[in-house]
């Protein structure tokens, strides 16, 4: 019996990486399985529903980058009103009314083309004007209203920073890779949890046959204890068979203490897992038994495993992280175009729904030219040597991750074969 207890203590956290399944939870009256636990933790822990959270947000934020190639509608609207004195010959008046309406459409590509259509509306007028100089006949001089509706057309495209939008597409991996790297970060946090969680519950279980056993090894120590007094008392046995069997039973006495220590500290574990406050598990558990362990079975390898992924996003946020510095402190070449056509007004007769008419086949604007900027310092290049090396630790960091996880696996096969062979042993 002693030896069955001592094989299962060794093997308890062995037993807890391979009974997690995807059976909902159950509960047999006022027994609690293993699944019904889990459940339980995935309902009650904060922090599990917490990770779990974050990794769906994370995969939702991970289409954010698309954002950067959306059509952008924007508009512009204002007044003014200016009173102050003219420096016209021709003309003063109280105030000149000045008005600009825009509503446009912009998008970003992903080779660094940037593109804007809009349409603009110009309209001026003034607060009773009065003229300087009369015209011939007695007419103003001065058209009272002022109007220009432009349909515009405007290109903007990298050359230099930004060539083919390196720094655009970039930021899509970027941000991407962050969203996902964060996904696969809390995903491996609520399956540790989870795992512990597993841990947690066969450890109740072990401590309560513990007690059970350490409670019979008591009662068998006293009496034999008994026994050899009622012997030596009837002078059949020596004085020292009733030391040691006083002994042994003392020392019974100490072992059922810290088994009964160890199971309330197993159940506030137990409690605490699936955020419960109280100290003391009121359900039965599932027991450990030599025939569950024999037919564990080497379970299949898993896949990559998440703070594997989450290490791999790392390395692309660093590597895209490098690139859009590296563009930033890159010279600026850009070339760009606008085509707008004007359709005016600047009769006093005239209105401004002529002008919008006349805005798409009316006097066409032509422009083109070239920005160009450069940096002069001489820290760029120290910058890029720091991206860099940012981008080498990400790459070492995640072959690490893929080391460590291949010696999990086989550290976990190598052990279950051990384990096997001290059960054997064992029995």
């Amino acid at each position: 019996m002693n030896l069955k207890n001592k094989y299962l203590s060794i093997l308890a956290p062995l037993v807890a990486s391979f009974f997690l399944s995807s059976a909902p939870s159950a509960y047999a009256g006022n027994h609690l399985t293993l699944d019904g636990y889990i459940s339980a933790v995935k309902t009650g822990n904060s922090g599990v529903k917490g990770s779990i959270e974050s990794s769906e947000a994370g995969q939702l934020r991970s289409s954010e980058g698309k954002l950067l190639l959306a059509p952008t509608l924007y508009s512009n609207l204002q007044v003014l009103r200016d009173a102050k004195l003219p420096p016209s010959l021709f003309v003063r008046y109280d105030a000149q009314v000045t008005e600009t309406y825009s509503l446009g459409i912009s998008q970003l590509t992903t080779f660094g083309l940037q593109a804007k259509i809009h349409y603009d509306l110009f309209y001026q007028f003034y607060v009773n004007p009065v003229p300087l100089f009369a015209a011939p006949g007695g007419g103003s001089l001065v058209p009272n209203v002022y109007a220009v509706a432009s349909p515009v057309l405007e290109l903007t495209q990298s050359l230099w920073s930004n060539g083919m939008g390196r720094s655009t597409q970039a930021a899509q991996e970027q941000t991407e890779a962050s969203a996902l790297a964060s996904s696969y970060g809390a995903s491996f946090q609520a399956k540790s949890t989870l795992a512990q969680a597993e841990s947690t519950y066969w450890r109740l279980a072990l401590a309560r046959q513990v007690v059970s056993v350490q409670q019979e090894a008591l009662d068998r120590a006293r009496k034999i204890y008994n026994w050899n007094y009622e012997k030596a008392r009837l002078h059949l046995r020596d004085n020292a068979d009733v030391l040691q069997a006083e002994a042994l039973a003392k020392n019974r006495e100490l072992d059922l203490l810290s088994a009964k220590n160890e199971e309330r500290a197993a159940s506030r574990a137990f409690n605490s897992t699936r955020g419960v406050s109280t100290g003391e598990v009121n359900e039965t558990l599932d027991e450990i038994t030599s025939e569950m362990i024999t037919k564990l079975q080497t379970p299949k390898r898993a896949a990559t495993r998440d703070d594997v992924k989450a290490a791999q996003q790392n390395v692309r946020m660093t590597l895209a992280g490098a690139t859009i510095n590296s563009e930033r402190d890159q010279p600026t070449l850009d070339l760009f175009a606008t085509l707008s056509m004007n359709g005016q007004t600047d009769t006093i007769a005239s209105n401004i729904s002529d002008t919008i008419g006349n805005s798409f086949t009316n006097r066409p604007s032509q422009l083109v030219g070239i920005r160009f900027s450069m940096p002069i310092s001489g820290a760029r290049s120290k910058a890029l040597e720091g991206w860099q090396k940012e981008h080498i630790a990400a790459e070492k960091t995640f072959d690490q991750k893929l080391f460590d996880q291949e010696q999990s696996w086989k550290d976990l096969v190598e052990n279950l074969g051990d384990q096997r062979k001290q059960l054997d042993l064992a029995l």
